[in-house]
């Protein structure tokens, strides 16, 4: 699968702009602000029907206008697929495939997939479990629709069974026929998603560690740990337990919302004690491991964008992400850089390269090398 060429229309910073790839590499460079990012979160859009960056559809308009669209032309197995992303001011947004709209847009999820890797991905070692749960959860969910219907519903469940706890403060009673109908739907789809999590995960590690010691080929124990209080079965009466104190704080305090993917270094927290270099090399060993997982899964090759990858890297562990990139992602790739002296490494007549410069929010130039 590779994507042929891209059409925007007011999405961001870019006015009008039809954009030609290589079916391999696509190398675009601009100073810092011109674009480059702006141009992967387009490609996103067309995987994940939103931004990468910034999930308020309104907030990508280009200025001075009220709506933007995105089309993206793909060959899959040979066919010619076409999607289309359109979002206008205070509508519904719109995504089509093939001309034809889908009877719910999560549907999409999967059909074009694809992995990105950015500076804000420091958010999985930094940041709150959310983040964690998030990029295992769209790893599972582009694989398997079943398991994205069941994060989709236990969201919903989760958020109405606050309201009712809310309630239940405000008027100072309790309905335990009322809770009990939640209590139920919760339970099964508890052990659903934890038990899909649990056994992902080990096919995961097992990748993880081939990447990480490929890519770093430094001795450090490195390990991830799933941690969850749901266990395979569940007491039927445990959000009982739990409610005195889900209504003292009107939320919900047990659940597969509170799990949490642990990090380690040497047996030690990694966002404590490795370094940025040794934290980014995690980082993209963690998204080139959700790139192998779902090629095999689904038998079809993911977009690979990497937006600044270089940043916080040396040279050496430059080198050899590059050698990396070039000899074991064998799809297509977008890569963005300031500094275009690094397309020299790929200086084969066989890489099929194609160098977009961008300025502004337009393009400088688009030609193969």
């Amino acid at each position: 699968m590779y994507l042929e060429k891209i059409e925007l229309k007011n999405f961001k910073n870019y006015e009008s702009e039809i954009i030609n790839f290589s079916d391999k590499i696509n190398f675009i460079t601009g100073e810092n602000g011109s674009g480059k990012t702006n141009l992967l979160d387009a490609i996103y859009y067309l995987s994940f029907t939103k931004s990468a960056f910034n999930k308020v559809d309104e907030n990508n308009i280009k200025n001075n206008s009220n709506f933007f669209s995105i089309r993206g032309n793909y060959k899959i197995d040979n066919k010619s697929i076409s999607i289309d992303c359109k979002y206008k001011k205070n509508e519904k947004k719109t995504i089509l495939y093939n001309q034809s709209p889908y009877e719910k847009i999560s549907l999409h999820l999967g059909k074009i997939p694809a992995i990105i890797v950015a500076p804000n991905d420091s958010d999985l070692i930094r940041n709150s479990s959310y983040y964690r749960r998030r990029f295992f959860d769209l790893i599972i969910s582009q694989i398997e629709q079943d398991y994205l219907q069941a994060i989709i519903n236990y969201n919903k469940i989760i958020k109405s069974r606050n309201l009712v706890l809310e309630k239940f403060k405000k008027k100072k009673y309790v309905d335990k026929n009322e809770i009990q109908h939640y209590d139920d739907l919760l339970i099964q789809l508890n052990i659903y998603i934890r038990n899909k999590r649990s056994k992902y995960l080990i096919d995961f590690k097992k990748k993880f560690f081939e990447i990480y010691d490929s890519l770093t080929k430094e001795k450090h124990e490195i390990e991830i740990t799933y941690k969850s209080k749901v266990e395979e079965s569940i007491d039927e009466n445990i959000f009982n337990k739990f409610l005195d104190y889900d209504i003292l704080t009107e939320k919900t305090n047990f659940g597969i919302h509170k799990d949490d993917y642990l990090f380690y270094i040497n047996n030690k927290p990694i966002k404590n004690f490795a370094s940025q270099g040794q934290q980014k090399s995690f980082i993209i060993s963690l998204k080139m491991s959700e790139y192998y997982i779902i090629s095999e899964k689904l038998s079809i090759t993911p977009l690979m964008m990497l937006d600044d990858i270089f940043d916080k890297l040396d040279n050496k562990r430059i080198s050899d992400l590059m050698k990396f990139i070039k000899n074991k992602i064998k799809g297509q790739i977008f890569i963005t850089d300031a500094l275009n002296d690094r397309i020299k490494i790929f200086n084969s007549k066989d890489d099929n390269i194609n160098v977009i410069s961008i300025k502004n929010g337009q393009i400088n130039f688009n030609e193969k090398k």
